[in-house]
């Protein structure tokens, strides 16, 4: 009796082929790994049949289209989500892998209209922020711009940046100019402008040809939230007011103390911006407690004047040291002045809308009223004089005059903190 012909067996790749039909990727089941399938099979329904169409099964059943794809010269295979099963139907993921398959043999890469491919909103943000604000404007606000935008956008930080929506940005900053009674959200008409503003000109930035992270701008067309011209008034920079931001801060920095109650407390009595203090080291102080602070290596627009420090200010960094950052920290060495000191001052119990920078409308203000010349201030806060061309021809240094200023400063703020019936800090 002759013995039956053994049937070829058949290899790997053909086991995972099936002729793709409407109904019969439901007997799919799930394994422990997953696994694809492609399109393809002994030749039925070839003129259906794509190449390069699989299903991917997870280990919890959920099947999705793939299309895999090659582009010229290389044997590296490509592929990307279409959609899952269902949601998308056989003929829409077998249009799409063709044209995925021609793109990539004409060069062009099929995933660069794939929004989920795209950076994340933070990223680029973070690129936004050094290459145009710092490299390019050398912009005072950089860090501003990039706290703005970062700061009530928490959900994005993690998104792709090319699925955040026009709707999705309209309904944001109408909640941040009408605010929400239930979650405790107040009115804040002028800093949704200001989010507007920023967001106008980053994802203008992200349109760009030569940068290339979206194809058009979602803020096209998006009008300011608010027809109010008039700035927020913050009324912790001036009057009475003032008096009590700098008690309350005070009080927090002596509530941190260390090195960020020392920063805090010093920011106050120079009215220096924050990275340039963050930036003080020992070697800039001289023997007589003089500041020389150094200038800029890079081009910018930032003035930085030396100047004398007070009685109360040497008490509050004493003991001298040699070398090394007067305010030592984590980041380079030195402390971080960014959103998390600002949001920790603000949570210690400060105004809810504070901000390190406004410790300079503060001195500013509170130093005009107790009749500190203008121009001395100029000098102290690193302001561009306004004299005219009279400045050219005055070489004095003014180191008297601006230690005379400091010293008054010092003890006006040290009246305020002092509670009555103690003795004066100085």
């Amino acid at each position: 009796m002759p013995e039956p012909e053994e049937k070829p067996k058949r290899t790997k790749a053909e086991a995972n082929r099936m002729v793709f039909t409407d109904k019969n990727f439901l007997s799919l089941r799930a394994k422990k790994k997953q696994f694809v399938v492609w399109d393809g099979g002994n030749g039925r329904g070839s003129g259906d049949v794509v190449r390069g169409l699989g299903i991917l099964v997870s280990p919890t059943g959920a099947k999705s289209y793939r299309s895999t794809y090659y582009f010229p010269g290389s044997p590296k295979p490509h592929s990307r989500h279409l959609g899952r099963v269902g949601e998308i139907t056989l003929e829409q993921a077998r249009e799409q892998c063709r044209v995925d398959r021609g793109l990539a043999k004409a060069g062009k890469d099929p995933r660069s209209d794939d929004p989920s491919r795209s950076d994340s909103y933070q990223a680029v943000v973070d690129e936004y922020h050094q290459r145009e604000q710092i490299g390019k404007k050398k912009n005072t606000s950089a860090d501003e711009a990039r706290r703005l935008l970062l700061r009530h956008f928490e959900d994005w930080h993690q998104r792709p940046i090319a699925t955040i929506r026009h709707d999705e940005i309209q309904k944001r900053l109408e909640l941040l100019r009408d605010g929400n009674e239930t979650k405790g959200f107040k009115p804040r008409p002028y800093l949704a402008n200001a989010v507007h503003a920023r967001l106008q000109t980053f994802f203008a930035w992200c349109a760009k040809p030569a940068i290339g992270k979206l194809k058009f701008s979602p803020m096209n067309g998006i009008d300011r939230p608010s027809d109010s011209g008039a700035p927020r008034q913050r009324d912790w920079f001036s009057g009475m007011s003032g008096d009590k931001a700098i008690k309350t801060l005070w009080h927090i920095a002596d509530t941190f103390g260390g090195t960020e109650g020392a920063y805090l407390k010093m920011l106050l009595l120079t009215g220096k911006r924050k990275t340039a203090l963050a930036n003080m080291r020992w070697e800039e102080i001289d023997d007589t407690w003089f500041w020389n602070v150094p200038q800029p290596t890079r081009k910018t627009n930032k003035r930085l004047h030396s100047i004398p420090l007070p009685s109360l200010a040497q008490r509050i960094l004493h003991p001298r040291q040699q070398s090394g950052f007067v305010f030592p920290g984590k980041r380079d060495g030195r402390i971080e002045v960014k959103d998390a000191f600002q949001n920790k001052i603000i949570r210690a119990g400060a105004m809810e809308d504070f901000f390190l920078h406004g410790c300079r409308h503060i001195v500013e203000t509170k130093m005009a009223e107790i009749k500190v010349p203008w121009h001395i201030r100029d000098l102290l806060l690193d302001h561009a004089p306004s004299r005219g061309s009279g400045q050219g021809y005055d070489h004095h240094h003014y180191k008297d005059e601006m230690l005379a200023a400091l010293e008054t400063w010092a003890s006006y703020i040290d009246g305020l903190v002092t509670p009555q019936g103690v003795a004066r800090l100085r």
